[in-house]
């Protein structure tokens, strides 16, 4: 009774803050997130049933635990912010002043009464409980923690919940500075550059499949900014290998190839080389880090997340256009410039990437649990997404019309939209391997570089894996090099 007790407290004082806010439509989307709450709480009963069978462990735990989950949920009432690997970095290399502004006296009472409470309950754990038959109680509770934390897909709602998430947070931070810290050897060939002035921004797109694109023939208008622009070449028929963020980003960031897909997990990427060059080089995050692309993120000189408090499972608003300030602060940091922007673009829960005023197709897909919306539903909130990206992408097109420069968009993967009953990507399917992609330059490259702008247009519907990626941006970018290989690159002519 006493540990069931316990759960039921976090279950309303903490765990429900994490669904506090969740987008609903109908009493089957109330049911489901239940369903969720109970899944979690299951591993809370499991978790403190374990802690309290020696006081001592309880003693030390309960109150640190309880003290976490104070701070936590107050940020996320506050300012909708939830515990990350993104978050930890954070505090950890700001310095203390930067910290103490995070702390209000709100957050200070909160924390006074929670370890007060926590004084209480672990007095009457030390004072009226005694435990017998210990050993099968600690059968009990390892079952009741490792049954919601092995359902396959599931399991996730209980990783990126309270309490859970203070040890996933903290055991995939960890994990993420060991693949940082891995040493990869640098290219034996150096590059240098031959512009002295060049601006080259990379645009990682989320799974944004070519066929939704207007300028590509789709029927509706997602991209009419994009169509006006004499300077956009969209290509049409890219494809990638992997349906999965993770998967497909090293592929083509560094040289991996169909012949050669190791190089993906042990080489640099071409961040490296833009440096090498003399490039102040960027990475803008709008996503979480993956560590299989975290070493690519901290090779470049600058690594700014711009929704680091954000998870794709609490589906709160998060936006790509919060990466335009921290753009606009980069701009013209140096004359030859590499901007890496990892976009969250048309991820599920699309409702979150877009805002009213793109709002344009409707109704849209309310409910976060897919099969309680229609195709339609998705389909229009999907293509919202898109209309939403065409603004942003508008917005980094404008600031370099000036500038020698040059944009590449290309997006991680597909999409389902319902084709024989399947949504979202991470399964083998044709709608899911086929990447929107597209390359805006300005006059002033088109004036520099003719031949390529040329070879652009002569490449733009041939069929290409996105491996085509590193050797493209690295002849965008006007580095020579002797390991590149030209005939890979879409601004040579022709593509194999």
């Amino acid at each position: 009774m006493f540990v069931a007790i316990i759960t039921i407290f976090y279950g309303l004082a903490f765990v429900f803050a994490d669904f506090y806010g969740m987008p609903c439509e109908g009493m089957a989307d109330y049911v489901q997130l239940f369903k969720y709450w109970l899944l979690i709480e299951m591993g809370v009963f499991g978790l403190f049933l374990l802690l309290s069978l020696q006081k001592w462990v309880f003693a030390v735990s309960f109150p640190l635990i309880t003290f976490a989950c104070t701070v936590m949920t107050y940020y996320r009432y506050t300012v909708k912010a939830v515990l990350t690997p993104q978050v930890i970095d954070l505090v950890l290399v700001n310095d203390m002043r930067t910290s103490m502004h995070a702390i209000s006296w709100q957050l200070v009472v909160c924390c006074l009464i929670s370890l007060l409470l926590s004084y209480f309950v672990v007095r009457y754990r030390w004072k009226k409980i005694s435990v017998r038959l210990w050993y099968l109680w600690i059968v009990v509770a390892l079952l009741f923690i490792y049954y919601p934390n092995s359902r396959g897909h599931l399991s996730t709602e209980v990783e990126q919940r309270m309490p859970y998430s203070i040890y996933y947070s903290i055991d995939e931070y960890l994990r993420t500075k060991q693949k940082i810290d891995e040493e990869r050897k640098m290219f034996e060939n150096k590059a240098t550059a031959k512009s002295d002035s060049i601006t080259v921004v990379f645009i990682i797109g989320e799974s944004l499949r070519a066929d939704h694109l207007q300028m590509n023939g789709y029927i509706r208008e997602t991209t009419p900014m994009l169509l006006k622009e004499p300077n956009v070449v969209s290509l049409p028929n890219v494809r990638t290998d992997f349906t999965l963020t993770h998967l497909s980003i090293p592929h083509f960031m560094t040289r991996s190839s169909d012949d050669n897909p190791d190089r993906a997990y042990h080489e640099r990427s071409f961040i490296s080389l833009f440096k090498q060059a003399g490039f102040h080089t960027s990475w803008l995050a709008n996503q979480e880090s993956g560590d299989t692309y975290v070493y690519f993120m901290k090779e470049a000189d600058t690594l700014s997340y711009v929704n680091s408090s954000k998870s794709m499972y609490l589906f709160d608003s998060w936006l790509d256009g919060d990466i335009l300030p921290i753009y606009d602060d980069i701009l013209g940091k140096s004359s030859r410039q590499l901007i890496v922007m990892h976009t969250v673009g048309s991820h599920w829960f699309y409702n979150s990437h877009f805002t009213k005023e793109f709002c344009r197709y409707t109704p849209t897909a309310d409910s976060r649990v897919i099969n309680g919306n229609s195709v339609e539903r998705m389909v229009n909130s999907y293509d919202n997404t898109i209309f939403y990206s065409d603004w942003f992408w508008h917005e980094v097109i404008d600031r370099l019309r000036s500038k020698n420069a040059v944009i590449i968009y290309l997006s991680d993967h597909g999409e389902s939209l319902g084709e024989d009953g399947y949504f979202t990507h991470g399964v083998d399917r044709e709608e899911q391997h086929s990447v929107a992609s597209w390359i805006w330059y300005s006059d002033r490259f088109a004036e520099k570089y003719p031949e390529k702008v040329d070879a652009l247009k002569k490449n733009k519907d041939k069929k290409m894996k996105t491996y085509f990626l590193f050797h493209s941006i690295i002849d965008a970018g006007d580095l020579k090099w002797a390991d590149k290989e030209s005939e890979k690159s879409v601004f040579t002519a022709p593509v194999v």
